[in-house]
Protein backbone atom coordinates (compact mmCIF):
# COMPACT_ATOMS: atom_id res chain seq x y z
CA UNK A 1 0.00 0.00 0.00
CA UNK A 2 1.36 3.40 -0.97
CA UNK A 3 1.89 6.04 1.67
CA UNK A 4 0.49 9.53 1.14
CA UNK A 5 4.06 10.72 0.54
CA UNK A 6 4.54 8.09 -2.18
CA UNK A 7 1.21 9.06 -3.76
CA UNK A 8 2.35 12.69 -3.88
CA UNK A 9 5.67 11.63 -5.46
CA UNK A 10 3.81 9.64 -8.11
CA UNK A 11 1.51 12.61 -8.71
CA UNK A 12 4.56 14.83 -9.19
CA UNK A 13 5.94 12.44 -11.81
CA UNK A 14 2.61 11.86 -13.57
CA UNK A 15 1.22 15.38 -13.54
CA UNK A 16 4.00 17.91 -13.09
CA UNK A 17 6.85 16.26 -15.01
CA UNK A 18 4.65 15.82 -18.08
CA UNK A 19 3.60 19.47 -18.33
CA UNK A 20 4.95 21.92 -20.86
CA UNK A 21 7.86 23.70 -19.11
CA UNK A 22 6.27 27.06 -20.00
CA UNK A 23 3.29 26.16 -17.78
CA UNK A 24 5.44 25.52 -14.69
CA UNK A 25 6.23 27.84 -11.82
CA UNK A 26 9.92 28.35 -11.05
CA UNK A 27 9.89 25.86 -8.18
CA UNK A 28 8.08 23.27 -10.31
CA UNK A 29 10.52 23.81 -13.17
CA UNK A 30 13.49 23.34 -10.83
CA UNK A 31 12.07 20.07 -9.51
CA UNK A 32 11.31 18.81 -13.03
CA UNK A 33 14.80 19.71 -14.29
CA UNK A 34 16.30 17.70 -11.43
CA UNK A 35 13.94 14.79 -12.04
CA UNK A 36 14.81 14.45 -15.74
CA UNK A 37 18.51 14.92 -15.05
CA UNK A 38 18.48 12.15 -12.46
CA UNK A 39 16.31 9.87 -14.61
CA UNK A 40 18.68 10.18 -17.56
CA UNK A 41 21.74 9.79 -15.33
CA UNK A 42 20.30 6.48 -14.09
CA UNK A 43 19.68 5.42 -17.68
CA UNK A 44 22.58 6.72 -19.75
CA UNK A 45 24.86 8.89 -17.66
CA UNK A 46 26.01 12.30 -18.80
CA UNK A 47 26.46 11.27 -22.42
CA UNK A 48 22.82 10.14 -22.49
CA UNK A 49 21.68 13.29 -20.74
CA UNK A 50 23.48 15.57 -23.17
CA UNK A 51 22.09 13.57 -26.12
CA UNK A 52 18.50 13.67 -24.84
CA UNK A 53 18.47 17.20 -23.42
CA UNK A 54 20.71 19.34 -25.64
CA UNK A 55 18.45 22.36 -25.03
CA UNK A 56 19.19 22.42 -21.29
CA UNK A 57 20.39 25.78 -20.09
CA UNK A 58 23.29 24.73 -17.83
CA UNK A 59 22.85 27.63 -15.42
CA UNK A 60 19.19 26.67 -14.88
CA UNK A 61 20.04 23.05 -14.08
CA UNK A 62 22.90 24.09 -11.79
CA UNK A 63 20.54 26.44 -9.92
CA UNK A 64 17.86 23.73 -9.73
CA UNK A 65 20.24 21.12 -8.34
CA UNK A 66 21.62 23.64 -5.85
CA UNK A 67 18.06 24.52 -4.75
CA UNK A 68 17.50 20.93 -3.65
CA UNK A 69 20.49 21.38 -1.35
CA UNK A 70 23.18 19.51 -3.23
CA UNK A 71 25.85 21.88 -4.49
CA UNK A 72 28.30 18.99 -4.95
CA UNK A 73 26.07 17.41 -7.61
CA UNK A 74 25.78 20.79 -9.32
CA UNK A 75 29.58 21.07 -9.27
CA UNK A 76 29.87 17.55 -10.73
CA UNK A 77 27.44 18.48 -13.54
CA UNK A 78 29.56 21.55 -14.25
CA UNK A 79 32.62 19.29 -14.54
CA UNK A 80 30.69 17.08 -16.98
CA UNK A 81 29.97 20.18 -19.05
CA UNK A 82 33.68 20.84 -19.42
CA UNK A 83 34.18 17.21 -20.50
CA UNK A 84 31.34 17.63 -23.00
CA UNK A 85 32.80 20.82 -24.43
CA UNK A 86 36.31 19.39 -24.61
CA UNK A 87 35.20 16.21 -26.42
CA UNK A 88 38.72 14.89 -26.79
CA UNK A 89 37.70 11.65 -28.47
CA UNK A 90 37.83 9.48 -25.35
CA UNK A 91 35.60 6.45 -25.56
CA UNK A 92 33.81 7.63 -22.42
CA UNK A 93 35.00 10.99 -21.23
CA UNK A 94 32.27 10.98 -18.58
CA UNK A 95 33.37 7.93 -16.61
CA UNK A 96 34.76 9.91 -13.68
CA UNK A 97 31.85 12.36 -13.38
CA UNK A 98 29.30 9.57 -13.89
CA UNK A 99 30.87 7.43 -11.17
CA UNK A 100 31.04 10.45 -8.86
CA UNK A 101 27.32 11.04 -9.46
CA UNK A 102 26.44 7.45 -8.62
CA UNK A 103 28.43 7.65 -5.38
CA UNK A 104 26.55 10.61 -3.92
CA UNK A 105 24.65 9.79 -0.75
CA UNK A 106 21.91 10.67 -0.39
CA UNK A 107 21.13 10.55 -4.09
CA UNK A 108 19.66 13.46 -6.01
CA UNK A 109 16.45 11.44 -6.32
CA UNK A 110 16.26 11.02 -2.53
CA UNK A 111 16.80 14.74 -2.01
CA UNK A 112 14.33 15.61 -4.73
CA UNK A 113 11.67 13.43 -3.12
CA UNK A 114 12.18 15.35 0.12
CA UNK A 115 12.18 18.66 -1.75
CA UNK A 116 8.86 17.81 -3.43
CA UNK A 117 7.39 16.74 -0.10
CA UNK A 118 8.61 19.88 1.68
CA UNK A 119 7.18 22.08 -1.10
CA UNK A 120 4.16 19.93 -1.98
CA UNK A 121 1.63 22.75 -1.73
CA UNK A 122 3.52 24.80 -4.28
CA UNK A 123 4.70 21.97 -6.55
CA UNK A 124 1.47 19.96 -6.65
CA UNK A 125 -0.92 22.87 -7.02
Amino acid sequence: MLTEKNKRWNRFIDEVCSKDPNELSEIQKSAVLCFWYDAEMQSGGHSGYFDCYPETVPEELIAAISLTGYKEIADNYQMALSEHIRDDGKEDGYETVDNTYYDFEPSLCDLLMEFVEKNKDEILR
